[in-house]
């Protein structure tokens, strides 16, 4: 079966290719704003805006013209697909600004012009890329070393297509992000007889607690950064504005921020690989991030922990390894509930400050977040069959099952 998959890493270019990069993405972000006045004009005069492919045509028009005649011959010492890209990200960000229109959120979010004074920007590229063991070559840029050898998917295999190549700047550093198609073998059907199940309980004093007994913790970082990052905004506001010691002040809060996400992000690849590789079956919660945010007390905790992302991670790490993935519904009571075998107590006293707790019915003592775990594993039954099947016991406490490629049709139903 075929999936797609990304690969990022750090790049290593000299000073010239730098300035080629940030040449190459000043490109990108004049076209998209380009682009968005274009679309805000014709639609204050009009009531229509041109899409992507008009406004393409008409820069390619426009590249051609001096640079007294209104042109932008300068365009053509880029590679044509980053404007183009950039156009189609437009036409792709009012998409989202006008589904969020019509679902009726609080924040619409209409496209905004882009500034170069928050980051040097990126940039796509769709064609001519190539990949060594220790560069990687983009359009109009040659071959740009990479920090990471032997990451990337070497260019020639047959079983990797690369479709494009996405180029980014953060804090100083360049990264390339590459979109494969890869063709990978079908994943080998789930047992009946006795899968493996694991309930995983993701929090914010500790990222996850499963029903194997395994703990992740929560590194904090944003939360145990906090002092050295106050430091370093008052550094930022008692600098002139515009000034060079202001932008060096500017650079030095970037690294740190994203030191924190880098921290972060490494700590939840790793669980959720540790995760997806010691189960066939994984149950998780539908948690509503966004509202658990609202709690003023909670918000930055939960920020900081990046639930969803842990969650997504463990959902598509989980596809490729042809795992099976339920998801409870979120008003399951999960930490409330005995999981000790033939109670199932509901606690409703149990409040967020409670961590450990005693069954009144059964005398049972409960950690709330393996608790919490053990009842998720109860959710699946004895096999993924018996928590898929539509209108059963289970129904109202399991949010949806999803079904993956390659998985034998007995072995997942919608639930």
């Amino acid at each position: 079966m075929k999936i797609y998959r990304g690969y990022k890493t750090e790049l290593d270019p000299n000073n010239k290719q730098r300035s080629a990069l940030f040449n190459t993405a000043g490109a990108a972000r004049f076209a998209y704003n380009w682009g968005l006045a274009q679309k805000i004009k014709a639609y204050e005069e009009s009531g229509k805006r041109p899409t992507a492919y008009d406004l393409h045509r008409e820069l390619n028009i426009l590249k051609k013209k001096e640079k007294e005649d209104g042109g932008f011959p300068w365009m053509y010492e880029v590679s044509k697909c980053a404007p183009q890209m950039a156009l189609q990200n437009l036409d792709f960000a009012f998409a989202c600004f006008f589904r969020r229109c019509k679902n009726g959120g609080k924040e619409k979010g209409f496209p905004a012009f882009k500034t170069k004074k928050i980051g040097g920007g990126s940039f796509t590229l769709l064609e001519h890329i190539r990949v060594d063991r220790s560069r990687i070559k983009l359009p109009r840029l040659g071959y740009i070393k990479l920090k990471e050898k032997e990451y990337l998917p070497l260019d020639g295999r047959e079983d990797i297509k690369i479709l494009s190549a996405t180029v980014s700047e953060k804090a100083g550093r360049w990264y390339v992000a590459l979109l494969v198609e890869q063709e990978v073998s079908d994943p080998l059907p789930i047992k009946d007889e006795d899968p493996h199940v694991v309930g995983v309980d993701v929090g914010v004093k500790e990222l996850a607690k499963t029903s194997d007994g395994e703990v992740f913790e929560n590194p904090k970082a944003f939360v145990k950064a906090q002092k050295k990052l106050r430091m370093l905004d008052k550094a930022v506001s008692r600098k002139k504005k515009g000034s060079k010691n202001q932008k060096k002040a500017l650079k030095k809060r970037a690294k740190h921020y994203q030191k924190i996400a880098n921290i972060r992000r490494d700590n939840q690849q790793k669980a959720s690989t540790a995760i997806v590789k010691s189960a066939d079956v994984i149950v998780i919660e539908n948690l509503n991030v966004e509202g658990m945010k609202q709690n003023r007390c909670l918000s930055k905790a939960v920020s900081d922990a990046g639930m969803s992302t842990f969650l997504r991670q463990i959902e598509y790490k989980a596809e490729w390894a042809g795992k099976q993935v339920i998801e409870a519904s979120r008003w399951y009571p999960s930490s409330k509930t005995c999981s000790s075998p033939g109670c199932g107590y509901i606690n409703k006293d149990l409040t967020l400050k409670d961590r450990f707790w005693i069954c009144p019915k059964c005398g049972a003592k409960h950690d709330r977040d393996f608790n919490a775990s053990f009842n998720l594993k109860n959710l699946a039954g004895s096999s993924p069959v018996s928590a898929c099947c539509p209108g059963g016991a289970d129904a109202d406490r399991i949010g949806r099952v999803k079904p993956l490629v390659g998985q034998e049709p007995n072995t997942s139903s919608e639930g």
